[in-house]
Order: C-alpha cells, then structure tokens, then sequence
C-alpha cells in the first residue's frame, strides 16, 4: 500500500509498504478521505509538540472497513469516521469520564497510525458507523465538528447564549454552526480573511466582523457575550476576547500558540471571567457529531470545495497551506 510520511520537516514522499494486519480487537480500513488541519501544519513545519519525522500524518478521516474486528460490530462494508484517539481505560481521568485527556491516550502520529495511508488498522472502539449515502468527505469532517462540539459545551452555550468566535477557519466555522444547534442566538465571528467572513455568514447566518483595524472590540461590542471562543492563534485574540466577554462570562481557548502570549489580564479580574482550554473531545462529543452530520442537521458541506485528491497530491496540499492559502478544507484521498 501507499502511505505519505514526513519525511522531514516540510518535504512529504510516497512510500509504498506492506498492508496492515489488524491485531486482535482492530479493523481494518480503506481510507478514503483525509482532511489536513492546523496540527498537521504544525507538523509539517517542524512545531509539533509530538509528531516529529519520520511520520505518517492526518487524523481526520473517514473510510470504508475491509476486515472487520473479530467481535463484528462494525461489519465489513461498513462506512466509517475514525474517532483518532484511544485511551487507556483504567486511568484516574478515563474513571472520571475524562478519556480524552487520559494520561496514556494514544493518538494518530503516537501510538496510532496516521490516516494517510490506503489502509490502517485501528481498534474498533475507534469507528464511528456512517450511513451509505454520507459522502466520505463529509464523514472526515466529523473530527474537526466533534473539536467543535466539545468547545461550545465547554462554553456553556444553551438557548439564549450570545457567543463570539474569534477566528473563521474550519474550527471556528464549525464552532458558530455546533452553537446555533445547541441554542445560541447572537453569533458573532471574527477575521481577517473576508472569504471565510463570507462563507461563515452564508452558512451559519452569524454576524460576522473583519478583525482588522480593531473593529473587533468597538465600544457597542465590549462586554456584549456570555462566552467567546478563542479559535485563532493571533497574539491579540485574547486581549479581544478578554473585552468582548461580559462580567462572569466563559473564555474558551482551542489553539496551540506557536510562542509566548502576552495579554492584559485586567479584564479578567475585574469582570470575574473564566477563562478555559478545550482539548480534542470525549467519544460522546464525537459521536453527537457524528449523528449531527450524518443528519446533515450540522451540514458541513460548505466547507468542502472539491472532492478529495489523490495521494500523490499530498505535498502540494501541504505546501498551498504553509503559503496560507484560502481553501478551507484540503482534503485527500489516499485509495487514489
């Protein structure tokens, strides 16, 4: 089979290798879509706290299962979204209903393939069934919609929230979509790029504002949002989050920063704020996701502007990202 490793730091290669076997209680899966994130950006460009070259990348996928485990729940045939991340089980924080921040989770890159081989063997536990006439691109994008699920339940937001987004990338698309299902009125999202603005404003009917200029935080915006969401990693989001929330209102910050932060945290004690972080997300927030775009209830089909490429493509698709292009969602398809 083919897979595209980092070699090293941005330079990726097709290399051909021997087809998996899955082991006992693994499956075996066709990948058939692939999307690139911000993380393996990071990757790619050597800043990654743990996938280092030589290694495998993506861990948004969706695929179709060739061997099935040997307990048969998720049948051979199957479609499936792989939920990228295992735990242990047995730690104090999985007891707790933490998995997600086990101590010996494992995760695509450490511990688990990545997804950008034609096939890999993953634990059953990790695949989420979904129906036949969900497009594989679609189902890849469940990963980044359960990031998002899990942020807007670690927000607060109910009927009634006002809830800002700062950033309008796939995760904030997504954050603005996910908190209109779960009952946000005023939705807000912030940006610098005027197509993501566009897009976002299309699909999710929030308010959007360019964030250039300081027209994020002017004086009919400060202290106007129960909750505000941190989706970007420019330096002056938080000072701008820290503004726009209300007295006793919820910071959430999603991103890795690729250095130190410095902020005026003021505001944060004078208006009582929480601040907190949202990491990856529960296999419940995965699975909510899942059924949410399976239902198209939360369509993520606005985000997907062609149809994944082949393989071979992959590092174009990287080099286009770590130029900053404008596409959304790069996607790929490593059975071509």
């Amino acid at each position: 089979m083919r897979s595209a490793v980092l070699k090293q730091v941005g330079r990726i290669e097709i290399e051909e290798s021997s087809d998996p076997r899955p082991g006992g209680g693994e499956a075996l899966v066709e990948m058939r879509a692939v999307g690139l994130c911000g993380s393996d950006v990071a990757a790619f460009r050597g800043r990654h706290p743990f996938r280092a070259p030589p290694v495998v990348l993506g861990h948004e996928g969706a695929g179709r299962v060739v061997v099935a485990a040997t307990d048969g729940a998720v049948p051979a045939g199957a479609r499936v979204a792989v939920l990228p991340l295992a735990s242990c089980r047995r730690c104090g924080r999985c007891e707790q209903g933490l998995s997600h921040l086990c101590a010996h989770r494992r995760l695509p890159g450490a511990g688990l393939p990545g997804l950008l081989s034609r096939y890999v063997a993953l634990p059953a536990s990790t695949l989420v069934p979904l129906p036949d006439d969900l497009t594989y691109a679609e189902g890849a994008l469940v990963e980044p919609a359960a990031v998002a699920w899990h942020t807007v339940r670690a927000a607060g937001v109910r009927h009634g929230t006002s809830l800002a987004v700062l950033g309008a990338g796939t995760i904030g698309h997504l954050t603005a979509a996910v908190a209109r299902l779960h009952g946000a009125e005023d939705v807000l999202v912030t940006d610098v790029r005027r197509p993501a603005l566009r897009l976002a404003a299309r699909a999710t009917g929030c308010r959007t504002v360019d964030a250039g200029d300081g027209a994020v935080t002017g004086e009919d915006r400060a202290d106007a949002f129960d909750a505000v969401v941190v989706a970007s990693g420019h330096q002056a989001c938080v000072d701008e989050a820290l503004a726009l929330c209300r007295s006793r209102g919820t910071v959430v910050v999603l991103p890795m920063f690729p250095e130190a932060v410095r902020a005026v945290l003021d505001p944060l004690v004078l208006k009582e704020i929480r601040i907190k972080g949202s990491s990856l997300y529960a296999a419940e927030d995965f699975r909510a996701a899942a059924r949410a775009v399976a239902a198209r209830t939360l369509d993520v089909r606005p985000l997907i502007t062609a149809d994944p490429a082949p393989l071979t493509g992959t590092q174009d698709a990287f080099d286009a990202l770590d130029r900053g292009s404008d596409v959304m969602k790069f996607l790929l398809d490593p059975a071509r």
